[in-house]
């Protein structure tokens, strides 16, 4: 019996030292990556799977551009914003407080991206018994008293390994240039 357990356990090492499991890229590889202008100000890099579709605005008060972005191969989708707020704190409470979500998690965190500071709103919120959904919202206040929304949202309770990997290459791709 033991010669058999140990034949087992070897064969289960070697296959997976010869048939290793590789995840969708390794740290030292990037997904193909395309070059994005949003609103002649934000240049972004996104994956090649990714499809944006600018949002045609109307009232252009507080938000002043929108697209949405969906990624079937990583799945996830979200939302690149401008926006044009005074009080972006008051304002995320405000939208928490005044949300239809019911949400499971909540935190606001500050942070810095590519010499933008900003917040973080990590959240979960379920819909029904059945339906969760998880967000990383980086809401980012630019020079020229702009702020930049790039949202992340996937249909599970957490995001993986690959979509955060996506995620950072994506936010570390960001430059600013204002309008003159």
């Amino acid at each position: 019996m033991k010669k058999i357990i140990l034949w087992g356990i070897l064969l289960v090492v070697a296959y997976l030292i010869f048939y290793p499991q590789h995840s969708q890229f390794t740290d030292t590889t990037l997904p193909k990556m395309n070059p994005h202008q949003f609103n002649q100000e934000l240049h972004i890099q996104l994956p090649s799977t990714s499809q944006i579709v600018e949002n045609g605005m109307e009232d252009r008060d507080q938000l002043q551009f929108s697209a949405t972005l969906n990624d079937e191969y990583y799945a996830l989708r979200g939302y690149i914003q401008i926006w044009q707020l005074r009080d972006l704190e008051g304002y995320l409470q405000k939208s928490k407080e005044m949300s239809a979500f019911d949400f499971y998690t909540y935190s606001l965190n500050n942070i810095e991206i590519n010499t933008l500071p900003g917040v973080l709103t990590i959240w979960g919120a379920s819909f029904g018994e059945f339906v969760k959904i998880s967000g990383k919202e980086y809401w980012l206040k630019t020079p020229n008293q702009k702020i930049i929304r790039i949202a992340f949202l996937t249909s599970a309770t957490h995001f993986n390994e690959d979509q955060l990997k996506v995620m950072g290459y994506i936010l570390s791709s960001l430059t600013w240039t204002p309008e003159e």
